[in-house]
């Protein structure tokens, strides 16, 4: 058994859901779990120092969780790991290509400013392979996984990654894919006529081309595709609020940017309501 799962877990019912819903993924591949737990040094009450007691209380309240799990889940490894210092940077270091860190998020209430920098953001726009963010459980009846594509090579990785989950999941994989007239950004207009037809067209023959490359590789896998003229968000709000997970890829930038993720990535993370899982270039598939 491998354990290619690691879960920051701070004892906050945002968490506990992240914890659920890596451990029914964990089961179904059989894999393991790292409950990873920091106190975090840059958030203090003001005038405290951590101490080692601090450290072990969290030591023990991770181990309980840990037992809790092993009993109800009979083969599921748990293992724990507690430290002391940045929780980004700490969890940030446990991200490799080849595995996935979950983290869980609140449910976004008021201005969505507040949720800028938040730490799922912040692990996604620096992390080594893929960062799953969880604000809710999922209900039953969706059946569907969503994955947005651009065509981008990190893009195309993310479509195999939503194809895998889609496939543990036994649910429709539905790939998304937004465009824009070329002038929308600089003015209203919305051009028609032959031109725009043939630029359709070529957004169409993207997708498609990604999609026939998925059935080939998944022909176990139903695979549907859509095509929307409007900002990438909103092509792919609209089919995550029924899905049962969605998968997005974003470019990784360099110096004071690196801490930023891609505008669209960000923007769904921004306004989230679904499982969704953000897919780095190092990422392995």
């Amino acid at each position: 058994m491998s354990t290619n799962t690691i879960v920051g877990w701070d004892g906050s019912l945002e968490a506990d859901v992240a914890l659920e819903w890596a451990v029914r993924r964990a089961e179904q591949l059989d894999d393991g779990i790292i409950l990873v737990d920091v106190e975090d040094a840059g958030l203090p009450v003001p005038g405290q120092v951590i101490t080692p007691q601090m450290v072990a209380a969290r030591h023990e309240a991770a181990d309980r969780q840990a037992q809790r799990l092993s009993d109800e889940h009979p083969g599921l490894r748990v293992n724990t790991h507690i430290m002391a210092g940045d929780r980004v940077d700490e969890l940030r270091s446990f991200s490799r290509p080849d595995n996935l860190v979950v983290v869980g998020t609140g449910v976004r209430r008021g201005p969505r400013s507040r949720y800028h920098w938040s730490l799922g953001a912040r692990l996604a726009a620096t992390a080594r392979g893929a960062v799953a963010i969880i604000p809710a459980l999922p209900d039953e009846a969706r059946s569907r996984v969503v994955v947005g594509i651009d065509g981008s090579e990190v893009s195309l990785k993310a479509a195999r990654y939503a194809a895998r989950e889609a496939r543990r999941l036994g649910h429709e994989l539905v790939v998304a894919h937004g465009w824009l007239d070329p002038l929308i950004a600089v003015s209203d207009m919305r051009m028609e006529g032959p031109f725009l037809g043939e630029l359709e067209e070529e957004h169409r023959r993207m997708l498609d081309s990604v999609v026939d490359s998925l059935r080939s590789a998944n022909p176990d896998l139903t695979i549907s595709s859509s095509l929307v003229r409007d900002q990438v968000y909103y092509a792919l709000a609209e089919p995550a609020r029924s899905a049962s997970l969605l998968v997005l890829g974003t470019q990784q930038a360099r110096g004071v940017d690196r801490f930023l993720l891609g505008s669209v990535s960000h923007t769904m993370i921004l306004h989230i309501e679904t499982p969704t899982i953000v897919v780095a270039p190092e990422c392995l598939i």
